[in-house]
């Protein structure tokens, strides 16, 4: 019985083994790491003064919006703001599909007004379109010492496939059973 992309279910509740088709954690590209189709990216920047207040509400303001902004990229499987350190530091961590160097590309050419209004706040960011961007990612990104991913080999688009399908499915029975 298949559990999952990438492992097989074994009697008893035993733990799940390997196998060797099973994608292996690589270089994302510049920074960061990769799990077959999916990257990981953490970033742990300074905040400026006032500037987790800013941010909080910032967020607080944009959460209606969020999956319509963000499927302008298609990559971005999760995002994460975390305001820590006594309102002085950013942890921002995502994980989205492909190489390091496109996922940042992307950002600065589908929604880099976004991009910019999120982090005006943290010192030093010189905007996504600026050619300092991707040293000051880099500079601030943290590499992941482990990392796991539930479904390596889908990428965001796979998975909205894969969710019009059941869709279509589940009103084909629905229909049938009216």
């Amino acid at each position: 019985m298949s559990v999952g992309p990438t492992s097989h279910a074994q009697s008893n509740n035993a733990p799940q083994t390997s196998t060797s088709s099973e994608p292996q954690v690589i270089s994302a590209g510049r920074s960061g790491l990769r799990l077959g189709q999916i990257s990981e990216l953490t970033i742990i920047a300074p905040l400026k003064p006032g500037g987790a207040d800013r941010l909080r509400e910032k967020l607080r303001q944009s959460a209606a919006h969020q999956q319509e902004r963000m499927a302008k990229i298609a990559t971005v499987h999760d995002m994460r703001f975390v305001i820590f350190d006594q309102d002085t530091r950013l942890l921002f961590a995502t994980a989205y599909d492909g190489d390091w160097d496109t996922y940042i590309d992307d950002f600065g050419t589908q929604i880099p007004d976004l991009l910019n209004y999120f982090f005006e706040d943290v010192e030093e960011f010189p905007g996504i379109e600026t050619p300092g961007a991707k040293d000051f990612i880099a500079k601030h990104q943290v590499t992941a010492s482990g990392w796991y991913a539930a479904y390596p080999s889908q990428t965001v688009r796979d998975i909205w496939r894969g969710q019009r399908v059941v869709q279509a499915f589940n009103e084909l029975i629905d229909a049938a059973q009216s």
